[in-house]
Parts: C-alpha cells; sequence; structure tokens
C-alpha cells in the first residue's frame, strides 16, 4: 500500500483565532493525500478534540521558549518518530522552533509561516525587534524550504525586511470555511436576543479586541455616527468577559451605552454576520496579514467600511463592496453612503477564498516541495 506523506503543522495552540480556525478547517481536507499531525506547545485548545474526532493527530508538546533545548529536541524526537515529510510552522516563535527541531530530525521540508505584519516581531524595543528579525532570516536561509505569506503586502513587506532569495518566498492566500458560518438562528432572532429594533440598522465588527485592532476607533466613531443617525447600532464581538465589559463601560463614558453591545467571544460568527447591514475594521495599514474576519463578513455579501490598506485592496480585487475611509473621516456620512449602496456580490470572493479552494493550493504546494527535494536526491 502506498504510504501517505506525513505532515505536521506546528502552533502555539488550537484555540479561537484566525490561525486556529483554520487548521480547524483546512486538516482534514488534507487527510485524503496526507497523515496530518498537529503539535501546539502553548496549550491545546479548544479545537484540540474536534480535529482529533475527524482523524487529525493532535500532540501537545510544552515549549517554554523557542530556544528551548529540551523542547527542541523533544520535537525533533517525534518528527523522527512519525517519518515526517513536511513540517509546517506557524509565526515567529514556530518557524524558529520548528526549523530547528526540523532540521536536527531530518525533516526534508521545512516551511515557516507568517500571517501578520509589523507585529510579527513582538519586542517593542528596535534593538530587540532587531534581534528578533536578524534571527529569523538566517533561520529561514538556512533552515526552510519556503517562507509563506497570507497577503502581497506582506510577502513585500518581509522581502525588504529579511534579504532572502526571491524563491524562498511564496503567498499562499487563507480559505474560509464558509460552510461553518452557516447561522443557526434567524436575524430576526437575533435581534430579539440583543434587544436591537427591526428598523435599526447594525454596524457590526467581529475579531479581536487588542491593542493594534483599534476598538478605541470604533467607539469613537460610532459616537459620531449615532449623534447624526440615532437609529444605528454598533455590535462589537470578541474578546473575553472582562474585555466585553470594559468596552461597556467605554461606551456609556462616550454617552452611546445603549447603542453599543459587546457579546463577548463566541464559537459561532456567522449568527451575527447574518444580521449586520455593515461591518466596520479599523486595523491599521501594515498590521494584518489577511484578516479572516473581513474575508468571512464579506462571504455574507455586505459593505466593508474600513481603514485602507495594501491588503484590503488585494482583497478588493475579488469582492467590490469596500468602502475605503480615512481616521479623520466622517463616520456618519460613510457609514450611511456604504448602507445605502447596493449590496455587493460575494461570488467571486467566496470562489477564491474558500477553505476548499486554501486546502486545493495547500495540498499542491505540499507536493511540489516534495518533487523537487525528490529530483535533488
Amino acid at each position: 500500500m502506498h504510504k501517505r506523506p506525513v505532515v505536521f503543522r506546528l502552533t502555539n495552540s488550537l484555540h479561537y483565532g484566525g490561525i486556529a480556525s483554520r487548521m480547524r478547517a483546512i486538516l482534514p481536507l488534507l487527510l485524503d493525500e496526507f497523515d496530518v499531525h498537529v503539535v501546539t506547545y502553548r496549550t491545546p485548545g479548544i479545537f484540540a478534540p474536534e480535529l482529533a474526532d475527524k482523524g487529525v493527530r493532535v500532540h501537545h508538546l510544552p515549549i517554554p521558549t523557542k530556544w528551548s533545548p529540551t523542547g527542541i529536541a523533544r520535537l525533533a524526537r517525534l518528527l523522527r518518530q512519525h517519518g515526517v515529510s513536511v513540517l509546517h510552522n506557524h509565526s515567529f516563535s514556530g518557524n524558529v522552533t520548528g526549523a530547528l527541531a526540523g532540521a536536527l530530525a531530518g525533516t526534508p521540508i521545512r516551511i515557516g509561516q507568517i500571517h501578520t505584519i509589523t507585529n510579527h516581531w513582538y519586542e517593542n524595543a528596535p534593538v530587540h525587534r532587531a534581534k528578533q528579525r536578524l534571527e529569523e532570516m538566517l533561520i529561514h536561509r538556512f533552515l526552510s524550504t519556503r517562507v509563506l505569506h497570507v497577503s502581497r503586502e506582506s510577502l513585500n513587506y518581509f522581502a525588504a525586511q529579511m534579504p532572502l532569495a526571491a524563491s524562498k518566498f511564496e503567498l499562499l492566500h487563507n480559505g474560509v470555511d464558509f460552510a461553518a458560518l452557516t447561522p443557526r438562528r434567524s436575524a430576526a432572532e437575533m435581534r430579539a436576543e440583543l434587544g436591537i429594533a427591526p428598523q435599526a440598522r447594525v454596524i457590526g465588527y467581529v475579531g479581536r479586541i487588542a491593542g493594534p485592532k483599534r476598538i478605541g476607533m470604533i467607539l469613537t466613531m460610532a459616537a459620531k455616527a449615532v449623534a447624526s443617525h440615532p437609529d444605528m447600532v454598533f455590535v462589537i464581538v470578541g474578546g473575553e468577559q472582562r474585555q466585553a465589559e470594559g468596552l461597556r463601560r467605554e461606551a456609556a463614558a462616550l454617552g452611546i451605552g445603549d447603542k453599543v453591545i459587546c457579546p463577548g467571544e463566541t464559537p459561532h460568527p456567522g449568527d451575527y454576520y447574518n444580521f449586520f447591514d455593515a461591518f466596520i475594521f479599523t486595523s491599521p495599514p501594515a498590521y494584518e496579514g489577511m484578516p479572516g474576519a473581513v474575508l468571512e463578513a464579506a462571504s455574507f455579501g455586505m459593505p466593508i467600511v474600513a481603514i485602507r490598506t495594501d491588503t484590503l485592496e488585494e482583497m478588493a480585487t475579488w469582492y467590490d463592496g469596500f468602502r475605503f475611509i480615512t481616521e479623520d473621516c466622517d463616520p456618519a456620512h460613510e457609514l450611511s453612503a456604504a448602507l445605502a449602496a447596493p449590496r455587493p456580490d460575494p461570488a467571486r470572493l467566496r470562489a477564491h477564498f474558500s477553505i476548499q479552494a486554501m486546502a486545493d493550493r495547500t495540498r499542491v504546494l505540499y507536493h511540489r516541495l516534495l518533487q523537487q527535494h525528490s529530483a535533488r536526491t
């Protein structure tokens, strides 16, 4: 019987978030041609049991730091035990640890992947960020087969930050499991649950409540918008309970406590996208690699009101529902104009950014790299 190549994916956790959500969706689609495993090194995460039930083997291997000799040695031992052909690492720490362990284990294909842009190197001090940049550049130069990017903006940014052979960098667009976003409850039911009047126009956001996401900017814009359009309601979905409570306090301080609803994080974002009239996104340029929440919202055919970035312009190649704004815009005017425009058709975006399309792109990538390695040896 033909033995399927063994693929390992290394990530910090399979908890809520873009990387974990995509793994949750894409990895079962690769099982027809690969023996697929995931290694988590911080926490297993909420999606770990689900992936295991679908046939993806999940290993939790605590690694305290990216340079941990014992952690790297244990990971290398695990790779050798399973005869891994492709090791696909995620984010800065995973890229470093995985490449070192893969090289030690003799894993032939070692892939690094970068998901964000300027916050990929997470140190604040410039000298420490420069150190991280140099570390990763050397890792990729000598140990990585490919470095994947989720957008053209990311690829161009890191090509300038880490001078490597052009062949090292490759674009791999994300995908979204649109079927998993199928709403469980109707728009009317969601409005009733949240106490939103049927005639209200709902501006929504779904995602993390981290500083660079600039949720405070959404609240400021909301305060200006509802002053002119009291029929607008803002629903901000994401964050732990304490974060949601903090947003409610901020909204109350701005005098819009009755116009801002913060349900916290959810495993069912489709329920919310389904009743949003528009989606607002305020992340700055050169921050998001390829924001999954924007892809998800756009798949419902709603207008996307967002700060202009190269990545969103790249996304707009497949979706004409973007309305780009500036930080000093009149949010009442911009949101009203977006709501008044015809609803965009998401068909092209759904075709290119489907999880099946991403699985197909990933499958082709793995086979191509394995064939190239085989031809060299």
